[in-house]
């Protein structure tokens, strides 16, 4: 690291010297201004390389960089290569590329300090060759192949993989969007990496063949691994899309450092015969359906727990959805709250058992209000501890039809001790101490 910073400093030195020295300062709308109602400031003169100068703005507050990109010809507008800018805390907020036709083939980007952060190789215009991207203590985080424009293979940290650059049409002043070329390789694996800033172990690993993530690997900050996901993780595996059990993690990255335990939305897959919601603090009414809200720990505010059916294997699943990643999410109790709406404390509920809860509801009764005085009639009880059943009567034939499994029930626990029964196809049983609950859309108790 040492060597590194050194050579850094014996290169940029000269240029400092050999030039006069100052400081642009700009408001929050990159309006020049003074000093003292300045947002961001950028030093000058530029360090230069070869026949590109590398600008880098830096916010006031803290003297945290802002961003840092190639330009080419002294306009601030014509970027080379890529560009990076970051919020105030110095994390990532976005990248471009950009096409590089200069003679710099090869491109330095570094951390506040003056130590190197990575060097990308370029062929003719885009990224080809390998780029080297280094941690803060000098190791290498990966070496990664590209071949035009396009990610191959290797290891890389945050930075994006087969995004179209710009380039800057110096004659209309604007940056254009350009198509990388068609894809040479078909079968392609890289890995992203992540890494805990304080002892440099492993946060986040991500592996791709053909750019289609395949398997994530979630470490603590001791190291020790916390999840694996791959294909079977998912109800829908071919696009990788409704996760049954785990956490999506959201990891703020410094280049690809992380500082801050990231925040995190978490999926747990139940079988029907129990859903243990845990911390349900009111059940909502709403229309027919059922909603599930969670108290905040100190302060008097609630969120949902979102819930899905799925179907895993021929086995019947609910699927809870808790957010830890938005504080949106947090609302106060009003906003859940209408003329529509009924708002029932779990508290409320009585304390039954599963067996107890079902029969209570198992020997009733529940007729389709919309066929009265039609040729049919249908009828919803009880078939089982699991299921609803329905039989239909034809008037005219005095034929009865029977489907035991019309729908599946549902047992969910708001809080331990405590049960109430939804049905698959709609509908609730509520044991409520002051009375039940019961509604079935489009029926009712005989």
């Amino acid at each position: 690291m040492k060597k590194r910073y050194l050579l850094f400093f014996l290169f940029y030195f000269p240029v400092y010297f050999s030039a006069q020295t100052k400081t642009v300062y700009f408001d929050k709308n990159w309006k020049e201004t003074g000093k003292s109602n300045a947002f961001y400031y950028r030093p000058f003169p530029l360090p230069k390389y070869g026949s590109l100068e590398l600008l880098r703005d830096y916010y006031i507050q803290g003297n945290v960089i802002q961003m840092q990109g190639y330009i080419a010809q002294q306009d601030t507008n014509n970027y080379i290569g890529e560009v990076f800018w970051y919020d105030q805390k110095g994390r990532n907020t976005s990248s471009s590329s950009y096409l590089n036709k200069t003679k710099q083939k090869k491109l330095t980007y570094y951390f506040d300090d003056g130590t190197t952060w990575k060097t990308v190789e370029y062929g003719d215009s885009l990224k080809s060759g390998k780029t080297i991207e280094y941690k803060t203590d000098g190791s290498i985080l990966g070496e990664a192949i590209y071949k035009n424009g396009y990610l191959e293979s290797g290891t890389v940290g945050n930075t994006s993989s087969n995004d179209d650059p710009y380039r800057y049409n110096t004659k209309t002043k604007s940056q254009e969007r350009i198509s990388l070329p068609k894809r040479e390789a078909k079968n392609t694996e890289y890995k992203r990496i992540y890494y805990w800033k304080k002892n440099l172990k492993t946060a986040a690993e991500f592996t791709y063949q053909n750019d289609k993530l395949i398997l994530e690997k979630n470490f603590d900050e001791n190291g020790n691994l916390i999840q694996q996901l791959d294909s079977t993780s998912y109800f829908y595996p071919e696009e990788q899309d409704e996760l049954k059990n785990g956490k999506i993690f959201h990891y703020d990255t410094q280049r690809s450092g992380i500082a801050e335990a990231p925040s995190y939305i978490e999926y747990k897959s139940f079988p029907f015969s129990e859903v243990p919601v845990e911390n349900a603090s009111h059940i909502i009414l709403y229309r027919g359906t059922v909603h599930f809200l969670e108290k905040h720990p100190t302060d008097p505010l609630y969120r949902e727990t979102e819930y899905k059916f799925f179907n895993d294997k021929k086995e019947k699943l609910v699927r809870l959805r808790r957010d830890f990643q938005n504080e949106s999410a947090w609302k106060s109790l009003d906003l859940y709250q209408d003329s529509e709406t009924t708002l029932i404390p779990v508290s409320d509920i009585e304390a039954l058992s599963k067996e107890i809860v079902f029969q209570k509801f198992s020997k009733k009764k529940w007729t389709n209000i919309y066929l009265k005085n039609k040729a049919i009639s249908e009828q919803l009880y009880c078939s089982s501890p699991d299921f609803m059943g329905k039989t239909i009567h034809y008037k005219s034939s005095g034929k009865t039809e029977t489907h035991q499994e019309e729908s599946a029930l549902i047992y969910i626990s708001p809080v331990p001790g405590k049960y109430m029964i939804l049905r698959e196809n709609g509908g609730f049983f509520i044991p409520k101490k002051s009375g039940d609950l019961v509604q079935i859309p489009n029926y009712v108790q005989e």
